[in-house]
């Protein structure tokens, strides 16, 4: 029987297949012929539909399709000329114009959408290289979970007698662009050639299908078959339609010994009071209160299942009050600041019916002053100085337009006019807004005011404001813990929509598309976004990196982990209620991440203050320099107890500094594009070897030589100081001056040391001659005169975002990265010790 040529008798695997067969090939198989395609496989790439992404239990593949990945941007010499695409699938003996595009296996699952790639062999020397780029472990690095897909697009097919290739170059034509509403009934009509996918944190994925004969092939069109699976399963009407709800592996939490608090419980909320010194205000339990309990009447009320209100105030009298407000979101302690405790409050507006007659809300605002010991207060009023979340909505919609350009063209067209563009964003003057009135309520705090922040509902931009302004005043929601405890706090246990807001279920009521964009808002993003400026103003003063909030944006889009996918706790424990449904908090970050991924969510540069003490009930375990998200153990900030803690029965002064408070630039020009997160998938605005990532890897570099160093001075052993001290000092090392010594070096002529080609003696260990690392090209570059003449041309700017590349990749990287992080985990008392700016 004849088969395609190309077997394995080929020793060179990018010959093109000439053999001709007369078998119908069976499905799956990718025949192609130069005279009617550009693109031409080589026969060991036929078996593309042997390729299966790698599945997760009750994971099922619903689509798959053989396709071409593309670049989001073509490279910008690729305009012209034709050839065979894609570096993956094999290049032909002539350089290909596409380099970028990558043959695959493109599988939709009820999960995800991965995309299989058929590489051919690394070199095992870039291996580390690879290695050191973030990898989630439920995600390969070519996949995007359904959640995170935000727009479809489908390229028609130019004609029967065109390839996909040539329909890719057209994409930007947009009579042949169409995009696949989520509401609407689609009947795709004529062959799809190729697949624009735009996701939430910013991503596009371009994808290029193969037309086949359906006589031979048995599928008529690959690019309809992953468009209707896509519609289907990207955009659910349920939210018990969720992976979450079919993924039923055990969990195994290990937060139980981390300093995050979850504000679950009614302790939690009382150990905020005792920290905060707030001795006017009393925490409720819905489950204690038995109005909330009767269903007849539980109904008018949405509270959260613990929060707190003025002591002086009934939970009757204030239940009653509050269903005058919206969402029955009345007066909401959050904070208290300062000798006196002044406190942050967060209240909503009145209900339309009710703002003809604001008696209820004066009765509220009556109440909360009297919490204050100076019987002031201030009202900071956020809907009108605010923008809204359709106008947050918009510049969202704006910014991402601009960062995924779908070709050369149009990013040369939007480049020339780039800062005219992201003005028209209004996104950087939002996060301006943010900053501004945060500094403002922070001020209003710190002169022994009470702040009230009044917004629509209480449960969007007042969890912005509010989580700034304790950001700015309390440097323990600087730490990881602590900033993952105010997330708790702030967006989760006050019940900030993160369902609707970030569009995880799609209504299908009548005119659901207008529906559906009131709702969605990415205001989360906006307030990491906040968090990212603050993080550049002041380095120091912050134990996460920016990867840390990266990630962070990119695992709200886990529907593994319910942090982020529910409107309130009633949700969540109706689901779980309903279904075999297994909660994990996304702060678990070992169920996502190994120890040399979370080693990039510390900052290199935070230095926690010697005086700076803390009477939370985790203190003790951030003594320490690191929390646990980075390996570090400590002890429970929110272990469960039998017994209900009373705040009165604790002292009644704040253990909260007044002496660390933050001072942000807030205007406009004083801002900056948070780059990882919004251009990390563009490779066109990738600098090898640039960019913020290399100042991150030398501070890393640096501490640990420090740490080395301290070592060695209290253990008065100097044998394993830092290679930095001896290229510094030009002596020899210890170990050399034995092997010296032993003779262990010889086999030159006479006994004399053997040399290398520079002149140099040649070190031997165990008789094995050691690698001597290369001089530096030139001493004035600081990377170099400390990690020995280290080349890191390859290291992307997007670090540890991006891909790596093959060629000269440095061996050194990982060593550096994993022996300084051991040294920065191993002496972290040491580290406290120094003063490192």
């Amino acid at each position: 029987m004849a088969t395609g040529g190309g077997s394995s008798e080929m020793p060179d695997h990018r010959k093109r297949n000439t053999f001709t067969s007369y078998v119908a090939p069976l499905p799956g198989d990718m025949r192609a012929t130069a005279d009617t395609n550009e693109w031409c496989l080589p026969s060991d790439l036929r078996d593309v539909h042997l390729a299966r992404p790698r599945l997760l239990q009750g994971e099922q593949i619903v689509a798959s399709a053989p396709a071409y990945m593309y670049s989001p941007i073509d490279p910008m010499d690729s305009g012209s000329g034709s050839g065979n695409g894609g570096s993956g699938a094999g290049n032909s003996e002539s350089n290909p114009p596409h380099k970028e595009a990558t043959f695959g296996l493109l599988s939709v699952t009820n999960f995800k959408l991965a995309f299989v790639p058929l590489h051919a062999r690394r070199p095992t020397a870039v291996a580390p290289l690879c290695d050191l780029y973030q990898e989630n472990l439920y995600l390969g690095r070519n996949d995007v979970t359904l959640n995170n897909i935000d727009q479809i697009y489908t390229i028609a097919e130019l004609g029967r007698a065109a390839s996909a290739l040539q329909a890719a170059r057209m994409a930007s034509n947009s009579s042949r662009r169409k995009k696949l509403e989520p509401f609407k009934q689609h009947t795709i009509n004529g062959r799809i050639a190729a697949l624009h996918i735009i996701c939430k944190n910013f991503r596009l994925l371009k994808f290029a299908f193969q037309q086949q004969d359906s006589k031979l092939s048995g599928v008529s069109d690959h690019g309809k078959l992953i468009a209707s699976a896509l519609v289907r399963f990207a955009y659910p009407m349920r939210h018990d339609l969720s992976f979450a709800y079919a993924y039923r592996e055990p969990y195994y939490s290990t937060l139980g010994a981390s300093g995050v608090s979850m504000y679950a419980t009614k302790n939690d909320w009382a150990r905020e009071l005792i920290r905060c010194g707030a001795t006017e205000w009393q925490v409720v339990s819905s489950s204690s209160v038995q109005l909330l309990q009767n269903p007849l009447q539980a109904g008018k009320y949405s509270v959260p299942p613990h929060f707190v209100i003025p002591k002086s105030c009934s939970v009757e009298r204030f239940l009653d009050l509050s269903r005058a407000f919206c969402d029955s979101r009345a007066a909401f302690w959050v904070y208290s600041y300062g000798s006196s405790a002044a406190s942050l409050v967060r209240l909503a507006e009145l209900q339309p019916a009710a703002q003809q007659d604001t008696k209820v809300e004066n009765i509220m605002l009556e109440l909360v002053r009297k919490c204050d010991e100076r019987k002031q207060l201030k009202l900071l009023q956020l809907t009108d100085r605010l923008p809204s979340t359709q106008d947050v909505l918009r510049a969202y919609q704006k910014l991402r337009r601009l960062c995924t350009p779908e070709t050369p063209e149009k990013f040369m067209m939007q480049d020339d006019k780039y800062l005219g563009l992201l003005e028209k964003t209004n996104w950087l003057f939002y996060v301006s807004l943010c900053l501004r009135f945060s500094s403002e309520a922070a001020a209003t705090l710190r002169a022994s005011t009470t702040c009230v922040l009044q917004e629509s509902n209480g449960r969007d931009l007042c969890c912005v404001i509010s989580s700034l302004t304790q950001l700015l005043l309390d440097p323990h929601f600087r730490s990881i813990d602590g900033f993952q405890s105010l997330v708790q706090k702030e967006w989760i246990a006050l019940e900030h929509p993160f369902q609707r807001r970030l569009g995880h279920v799609y209504a299908a009521t009548l005119g659901g598309e207008h529906v559906l964009e009131s709702e969605q808002s990415p205001v989360f993003l906006l307030f990491l976004d906040c968090v990212w400026q603050l993080l550049q103003q002041f380095p120091d003063e912050f134990e996460f990196s920016q990867t840390y909030l990266t990630t962070l944006w990119d695992a709200c889009f886990m529907p593994i982990f319910d942090t982020f996918q529910f409107d309130n706790q009633a949700q969540r424990a109706r689901a779980v209620k309903d279904s075999p449904l297994v909660l994990r908090p996304v702060w678990d970050w070992s169920e996502q991440f190994t120890d040399k991924d979370k080693m990039f969510f510390s900052n290199p540069l935070y230095q926690r203050q010697r005086n700076e003490t803390m009477s939370h009930s985790s203190s003790a375990g951030h003594q320490n320099r690191r929390s646990l998200a980075v390996g570090q153990k400590g002890l429970a900030a929110s272990t469960p107890s039998r017994n209900t803690i009373n705040p009165q029965l604790f002292a009644t002064h704040s253990s909260v500094p007044q002496d660390r408070y933050l001072l942000p630039a807030h205007r406009i020009f004083d801002l900056a594009v948070w780059d990882q997160c919004y251009y990390r998938w563009l490779p066109v605005l990738d600098i090898r070897g640039g960019g913020q990532a290399q100042v991150d890897l030398f501070h890393r570099l640096l501490l640990g030589n420090i740490a080395k160093v301290q070592r060695c001075l209290d253990l008065q052993s100097f044998d394993d100081l830092p290679d930095a001290y001896y290229e510094a000092t030009g002596e020899p090392r210890p170990n050399q001056q034995l092997i010296s010594a032993q003779g262990g070096g010889g086999g030159g002529v006479g006994g004399a040391p053997d040399v290398d080609q520079d002149g140099e003696p040649i070190e031997y260990v165990d008789g094995v001659e050691r690698r001597r690392k290369p001089k530096a090209a030139t001493p004035t570059n600081s990377l170099n005169s400390v990690g020995g003449a280290m080349q890191l041309s390859t290291l992307s700017s997007f670090f540890p975002f991006g891909n790596p590349i093959a060629g000269d990749a440095p061996h050194q990287l990982y060593d550096i990265l994993s022996s300084s992080t051991e040294y920065l985990l191993d002496t972290s008392s040491i580290l406290d010790k120094s003063s490192i700016v």
